[in-house]
């Protein structure tokens, strides 16, 4: 069946490059695969699953599902679920596409797959090395597109450039595929990075097509694969190779998140205003800027509360009964604190933050039924908003980051001490904490009390980049961390000019997550119309 390939316009714009072929919206493939120019543009149309799956661009913040952030609206839109997961049984369900990432990456995987048949044939005139290099990076697309199936779902069904594209092949056969169990699903995914990873690692990109799949971005990818398949060896010499190609953490951990092309980041996601846009800073800055919208999620007293203060000249846990921590609780935090949260009194936009009762982004009473955002929690996410941005009705265009050094690091940290290398594990985790300007951890706990710091500074350093949830659900600790609990914030009332801070649980009910939670079934639809695909018990 003759195939009509679409360009994404904003791509083009997004990738910055002048390019002198005229086409149209659409075009046959014929023309697609006419010269390098055409295909050039086919390739960049499969980096939409990165602008998808950017957390700021789609609004779908994952961390909302865990107990660090909590969502203040529930029905606004089709991707305003997340109390209901929490808060609702049943919510995820084989009839269900919530959190299912399974139709829309086996779309993009039979669309990767199209064209890795194509090129064998149809691309022998152009440049042997150009190919190599776009066949890599659509390669790195599908690996990512069945990374985020098995993160989900588990096992996958292999279909790769020889299974169900045209060409001549039993497609109605071929419809009928039984799932590979998890271990093989990784096992695959390890692989094919493994063998791209040294022809995007020789490949130099221009500075014009910064964003582009690098050789960093194959083994990130990689590391954080293995790690969650338990392939520890593989997560260090991944993060060996990245450590290899010289990104280094940022001396300021704020920096990262305003500087694009900061040294720390290896795969970022841009937007350009006002072209290709976002809308974080409109559903997500603080509530008092505007006077219908703003707050759709807001960080939790869970996360708050793990952000050190500095007694005496050193930086110590943070605590409520402490009547020197509570008079002044928002003063000498540690610096990702001020990175990564606005709270009562914080500068912002010319003016200071108000989540006390009463104030211009005052505290709001969550309920789960209605759908008018507020501060819910006494705090707002600073990570991610763009405070000069003037022009949050015609969106933003604050990057998002996929992969850092840091998550690196932290990757490489986890797996030396489940490779029984505590001390080692230390040395990598420790080079988080130096940056954060807090004190290194003493190197001699065992492995349980490594995972416990761990489990912290991934909380810390990570927050709100979509890790928290799925790192919970991979530890097997969403339970303990979610079922039966409720999150909490920080209620401030004014007393004359004194302040009054009260913690409170901010729902009505206790959190929902049984145990097979821990993977999302695979949708019913996929069960009645292939013959060999099991679902995943207990479902």
């Amino acid at each position: 069946m003759k195939k009509i390939v679409y360009l994404l316009g904003l791509l083009i714009i997004f990738f910055s490059c002048d390019l002198e072929t005229e086409l149209t919206s659409s075009y046959s493939e014929d023309v697609a695969w006419r010269n390098e120019e055409n295909l050039e543009l086919y390739v960049k149309g499969f980096y939409g699953i990165l602008r998808d799956n950017a957390e700021i661009y789609n609004n779908e913040l994952s961390d909302g599902l865990s107990d660090i952030l909590k969502y203040s609206v529930t029905n606004l839109n089709p991707t305003t679920y997340q109390n209901k997961v929490l808060l609702m049984e049943n919510t995820i369900s084989p009839l269900s596409s919530v959190l299912s990432n399974w139709g829309e990456n086996y779309g993009r995987i039979k669309a990767q797959n199209e064209f890795l048949f194509d090129v064998e044939h149809k691309a022998k005139h152009m440049d042997e090395n150009f190919i190599e290099v776009r066949k890599a990076e659509v390669r790195f697309l599908r690996a990512y597109a069945y990374y985020k199936i098995i993160r989900n779902h588990g096992g996958v069904i292999l279909r790769l450039e020889n299974t169900g594209v045209d060409g001549g092949l039993d497609t109605e056969k071929d419809a009928n595929r039984a799932r590979l169990t998890e271990e093989e699903s990784w096992n695959f995914v390890i692989s094919e990075l493994e063998e791209i990873a040294p022809i995007l690692s020789n490949n130099k990109w221009s500075d014009k097509e910064y964003g582009r799949i690098t050789g960093g971005a194959v083994y990130a990818l990689l590391s954080r694969c293995a790690l969650y398949a338990k392939q520890f060896d593989k997560v260090i010499t991944a993060g060996k190779e990245v450590e290899k190609m010289g990104y280094e953490l940022e001396d300021n951990y704020a920096n990262v998140f305003s500087n694009p092309k900061s040294k720390e980041i290896i795969l970022p996601v841009l937007f350009k205003y006002p072209e290709f846009v976002h809308y974080f800073d409109r559903y997500f800055g603080p509530t008092g800027d505007f006077a219908d919208r703003g707050g759709w999620a807001c960080p939790t007293e869970e996360l708050v509360q793990n952000y050190q203060i500095k007694e005496n000249e050193t930086y110590v846990d943070f605590d409520w009964s402490n009547p020197s921590h509570r008079a002044n609780p928002y003063e000498n935090r540690e610096p990702r604190f001020y990175a990564s949260i606005l709270y009562n009194g914080a500068n912002w936009r010319g003016r200071k933050i108000e989540t006390f009762v009463g104030g211009k982004d005052g505290f709001t009473v969550y309920d789960f039924n209605t759908d008018f955002p507020g501060c819910v929690t006494g705090y707002f996410m600073r990570k991610y908003l763009q405070e000069t941005n003037n022009t949050v009705d015609y969106g933003s265009d604050s990057y998002w980051i996929e992969f850092r050094f840091a998550e690196v690091l932290l990757n490489m940290a986890e797996a030396y001490a489940q490779k029984d290398e505590v001390p080692t594990g230390y040395q990598y985790l420790n080079k988080i904490r130096n940056r954060a300007k807090v004190p290194p951890y003493p190197e001699g706990s065992n492995l349980e009390i490594f995972m416990k710091n761990l489990e912290k500074e991934r909380m810390l350093e990570l927050a709100f980049e979509g890790h928290r949830y799925w790192d919970i659900r991979r530890w097997r600790r969403a339970e303990d961390v979610i079922h039966g609990k409720r999150a909490h914030g920080v209620k401030i009332t004014k007393d004359n000019n004194n302040l009054i801070y009260e913690v409170i649980p901010i729902e009505q009910k206790d959190r929902y997550f049984p145990e097979k939670y821990y993977y999302i079934p695979v949708p019913q639809s996929e069960i009645d119309r292939n013959n060999l695909c099991k679902q995943t018990p207990p479902w």
